[in-house]
């Protein structure tokens, strides 16, 4: 109903990272990241649930060689050193150990194989760090403890919350600290960049006419902060809401009702 209605090719807001929009953030980062994977290291990246830190770097990543990096990707969700070294192991496809010595002990082994003999740059992004503990955080430091010719053998990619750079501020975290090579916090877009992120999504499924009127969405990034992960879901269901009622314009008082909604949650 919503794509024949508005003449679209696809559902332009939701998840994915066929689309991606880059804000002047991510357009830093982006090139920022290519210097990153030549000088290696840890890069720390934080921002707000919804920022896109995850899809920016799993796009940025995805345009990798795969003849000469390879790129894993974990879950800071495991607790436990054996949880997540176990993880590790079996994203890297080797068959687990019992005891996490021998699991640190095969990941590292792997990294180095792969940088020594296949001549490939391993990479390995860990979501959702600021679940990771204590001990976690200073075994993945330790993963960075063997370089040739004093250059790292491995990229480590650390993706958070806000609440992991504040925690990596302790006196406790001062040996991490110094195996980051960069860090950046990503915030929410701006106004204008919120209008041609919208503007983007639509054009990329076909439709290069508005829909949505500028009072409309000056609600939506009043309300998300600019935060592509709200944004979404809010600019999809008033697609859906205009579309059933037939409406050519998404309005500002169709999303200050889905506000309201919205707002009980």
């Amino acid at each position: 109903m919503m794509r024949s209605f508005f003449g679209l090719t696809e559902f332009p807001f939701l998840a994915d990272s066929k689309t991606l929009y880059l804000s002047d953030d991510l357009n830093y980062l982006k090139d920022r990241y290519t210097h990153a994977l030549e000088t290696q290291g840890i890069i720390l990246l934080t921002g707000e649930i919804g920022s896109g830190k995850t899809t920016f770097t799993r796009h940025s990543l995805g345009q990798l060689n795969p003849n000469s990096t390879a790129v894993f990707y974990l879950s800071g969700t495991p607790r436990s050193a054996r949880g997540f070294f176990k993880q590790c192991v079996n994203e890297l496809g080797l068959p687990t150990r019992y005891y996490v010595e021998d699991l640190i002990q095969q990941a590292k082994q792997h990294f180095l194989d792969l940088f020594t003999k296949q001549r490939i740059q391993p990479v390995l992004v860990i979501d959702e760090a600021q679940n990771l503990s204590d001990t976690l955080l200073e075994d993945i430091r330790l993963l960075t403890n063997f370089q040739l010719d004093s250059r790292p053998v491995l990229t480590i990619f650390l993706l958070g919350h806000p609440v992991l750079r504040a925690r990596l501020k302790l006196s406790a975290y001062d040996a991490l600290r110094r195996r980051i090579a960069f860090s950046y916090h990503l915030t929410g877009l701006k106004l204008p960049e919120t209008q041609h992120y919208i503007a983007h999504r639509l054009k990329s499924v076909g439709r290069t006419t508005p829909l949505f009127s500028e009072e409309a969405v000056q609600l939506i990034f009043n309300y998300s902060r600019g935060l592509p992960g709200i944004i979404n879901p809010l600019a999809h269901e008033a697609l859906f809401r205009a579309a059933r009622q037939k409406a050519p314009l998404i309005e500002k008082d169709l999303v200050e009702l889905m506000i309201r909604e919205r707002d009980w949650m």
